[in-house]
Formats: C-alpha cells, sequence, structure tokens
C-alpha cells in the first residue's frame, strides 16, 4: 500500500500547505474554540457579583504594589470596561493564544521534521520557503480565527450577565493579543524551522515570552529594568488600553513586525539547511 503524501488526498489540500495544516488541527482546533467561549461565559456570569463590590476591589489595588497594578493594567472593577481588562485581556486570553501560537508554531516545521514527513512533503515540487511560509499563514489563520472568536463571544455572552463593552474596542483588544501570540509563535516557526527541534522551538519562545512578560510588568518598578521595557513585546499589547479609547496602530504594527521578522529569519535559515531531503 502506497505511503500517503504529507499535503492529503485532497486535490485542494495538495495545492495548499496552509489548507493541510488546518486538516490537521480538524480535531483539536474545536476544543480550543469550545474552550475559549466556555472561559468568556464564565467570567462573563462572575461580572454581576463582581460589580457590587467593585469598590472593595479598587481600595485594595490602590493600595497594592506598582507592579500588581501594572499586572492587571489597574482597571476600575467598577466598570464592564476594567473587569475585562483584569479577568479576560491582561493574562487569560494572552496566554490562551501564546500557548497555542507558540505550540503550532513550533510544530509547523520541526514537527515534521521530528516524524519524519517532512522529506515526503519536501520531495514534492515546492519551495521551502512556500512550506514556511503557508505554515506561518495558518498560524496567523488560527490565531485570526481564536481571536474573532473571543470578540463574538464577549459580544454574544457578555449583554445577558449586564456586560456591555464596545464591539470596535474589543475588536482592538482583541487584534493586540492575536499578534502577540502570532509574534511568539512566529519566533517558535523560526526557531524550529533553524534546528528542527519543537521542544526547543517551543522552549525558547516560551522563555522569551515569560521573560518579556516578566520585563514589562517590573519595569515601572525597579529601576534598571525599566530601560529594557521598549524591547518587550507585552509593552505593546500592554501599555495602552483598547477598552478605554487607547488604541495605537503602532502598537499593532510592532508585533506584526516582530512576527513578520521571525519569518524572514525562518524562510532564509530553513533554505539554508542541509536537510539531506528534497
Amino acid at each position: 500500500m502506497a505511503r500517503e503524501l504529507p499535503l492529503g488526498r485532497s486535490p485542494l489540500l495538495l495545492r495548499s500547505i496552509a489548507g493541510k495544516t488546518f486538516h490537521d488541527q480538524r480535531r483539536s482546533l474545536p476544543w480550543w474554540l469550545g474552550g475559549l467561549v466556555a472561559l468568556v461565559l464564565m467570567y462573563a456570569s462572575f461580572w454581576p457579583s463582581v460589580r457590587t463590590s467593585g469598590e472593595r476591589f479598587n481600595e485594595f489595588l490602590r493600595q497594592a504594589p506598582s507592579w500588581v497594578r501594572d499586572l492587571i493594567g489597574s482597571p476600575d472593577f467598577a466598570t464592564p470596561e476594567g473587569y475585562a481588562r483584569s479577568e479576560l485581556f491582561a493574562l487569560t486570553l494572552p496566554i490562551v493564544l501564546l500557548v497555542y501560537g507558540i505550540g503550532l508554531g513550533a510544530r509547523a516545521v520541526a514537527g515534521e521534521e521530528e516524524r519524519g514527513s517532512l522529506d515526503l512533503l519536501l520531495s514534492l515540487p515546492v519551495r521551502r520557503g512556500r512550506v514556511v511560509a503557508e505554515r506561518f499563514a495558518a498560524l496567523a489563520g488560527g490565531l485570526l480565527l481564536l481571536s474573532a472568536t473571543a470578540w463574538a463571544a464577549i459580544l454574544v455572552l457578555g449583554p445577558p450577565f449586564e456586560l456591555r463593552l464596545d464591539p470596535a474596542a474589543v475588536a482592538a483588544a482583541c487584534l493586540l493579543a492575536g499578534l502577540l501570540g502570532l509574534a511568539f509563535g512566529s519566533v517558535a516557526l523560526a526557531v524550529g524551522a533553524a534546528t528542527g527541534r519543537r521542544a526547543r522551538a517551543a522552549g525558547v519562545a516560551g522563555a522569551l515570552a515569560l521573560l518579556s512578560f516578566l520585563v514589562n510588568t517590573f519595569a515601572t518598578s525597579v529601576d534598571w529594568i525599566r530601560p529594557l521595557r521598549w524591547a518587550s513585546p507585552f509593552r505593546y499589547y500592554a501599555a495602552h488600553d483598547p477598552l478605554l479609547g487607547a488604541f495605537r496602530p503602532l502598537d499593532a504594527l510592532v508585533l506584526a513586525a516582530i512576527a513578520a521578522i521571525a519569518l524572514a529569519v525562518a524562510v532564509a535559515t530553513f533554505e539554508r539547511r542541509d536537510l539531506g531531503v528534497g
């Protein structure tokens, strides 16, 4: 029996590596989407009880260290925007999108190589650069789908619990979260393309994400860290809160530029690596 080609049996998938990547996620992606909707529903259902004690939360924050306020964006818990900022957009949504993006980015090339299916893929008449670019496109598409799902879930599930937010502001916040996941997912893709090691790709990207988060969090309270804040991708995600009307397109452009640079590095290194195939 002939071994199945890595792009699948479908003629459409044979023309699209990105399509094959989505096809491979046909079982896992619905769980990601469903879990994200469940998270939004959970936090929305908590809002009525939090709203009644919002001032007590605010008083706690006023007395908390500055890094705690920076961690959750110094929100006003008595407002829908402050609550959504602290509970969803400060940590929960970015973590979900980072885990998804880094995991998929690490598997995109290095995972294929470790499974031994990369030689089959490269034996087809397809350039290495296209392989990386379409894997990147699938990564961006998956993060866009998750971000759009979060946006829709907030707008649909929030109002029944009196959690009403401006659709444009929520869209901007979800866009930044998606771009943050894309930036670090692209780093994982680049490391995987350069080394062929999925664990190394995920580890490097995850460590950089954690370091970036810590730098951004402690920059305001630790003098020697403050000059490093500009280099933290988390700064461009969290410095200007779209839910409060502070969205800056430049922040989105910086995160997109990080992803584009990582993609260029991934293509260049993968083109030059001696894989012994195709």
